[in-house]
């Protein structure tokens, strides 16, 4: 069985909470929620509902684009990813409910698959190195939530494109990594947000976690996680100059903090 064959549930979730390891000096500061993701959607209002396999039902399958990505937010305590979908296979890395960024633990799910029980694990992109990392988790450790929002950011062009299904939304400029610590290629996803505390950050009005850690910097706190954030540098827009963290306009960043959840997919190529 696979995850696009589960039955569509309407919900999304506002994302909030703390990002980047780059950010570790900032550690204590509040994150901040606006609703509990499992209970509000982007205007406040939204309801999560189980998902419940169609029955009976034949219709023709929707373009790529038009389904949306199915996120995992972890209800246990803590959860291993293992490495296949069974309790004896090696486990590739444990995650707590709320991250080392302090918000909560979510994965983007790639699709699904039954155990000789007969009980369902999710195939899961995992937040960690190297980049790219499948993880399979287990029955019950995950409530299932979905984003009709994608970015796509496009390395030769400086530019991030915001999606909503097949409709393209809007176009920002950016700034990506210098040479020396390129931006990564790849498929990732926001696993937090911070608003800086103080005026004047190097990060902007705001700042989200990627799942996507830096190849060329290992030695920050955190390992190297790369961000999407603000800037008070306006004059980084339309270069390369960062250490890998792709930067926005305050005032585009400032577009899409009430819009994106935790797990929105972020392409990078």
């Amino acid at each position: 069985m696979t995850i696009r064959k589960i039955g569509r549930i309407a919900i999304d979730l506002l994302a909030g909470a703390l990002v980047l390891s780059a950010l570790a000096s900032l550690a204590g500061v509040p994150a901040r929620f606006a609703h509990h993701a499992s209970e509000t959607g982007p205007n406040g209002n939204g309801r999560a509902f189980l998902i419940q396999q169609a029955a009976g039902v034949e219709s023709s399958p929707a373009p790529a684009c038009a389904q949306p990505t199915l996120i995992g937010r972890v209800v246990v305590a803590s959860v291993a990813a293992r490495r296949g979908p069974s309790l004896q296979s090696p486990i590739i890395a444990s995650f707590r409910k709320i991250n080392a960024q302090g918000a909560p633990q979510v994965f983007d799910l790639e699709g699904s698959t039954g155990d000789s029980a007969g009980a369902v694990w999710f195939r899961a992109l995992l937040p960690i190195r190297p980049n790219g990392t499948i993880g399979y988790l287990p029955p019950g450790s995950v409530s299932v939530l979905q984003t009709p929002y994608r970015i796509v950011v496009d390395r030769h062009k400086l530019r991030l494109t915001l999606w909503k299904g097949c409709s393209q939304i809007k176009v920002f400029r950016i700034g990506l990594g210098k040479e020396s610590t390129p931006t990564p290629n790849g498929n990732f996803y926001i696993i937090s947000l911070l608003k800086p505390p103080l005026a004047g950050s190097v990060y902007g009005a705001y700042a989200y976690g990627l799942s996507a850690f830096s190849n060329a910097i290992t030695d920050w706190a955190g390992g190297g996680i790369i961000g999407l954030h603000g800037t008070n540098d306006p004059s980084s827009i339309g270069n390369s100059k960062s250490h890998g963290c792709i930067r926005l306009y305050n005032w585009d960043i400032a577009k899409l903090v009430p819009i994106l959840p935790l797990g929105t997919p972020v392409q990078i190529r």
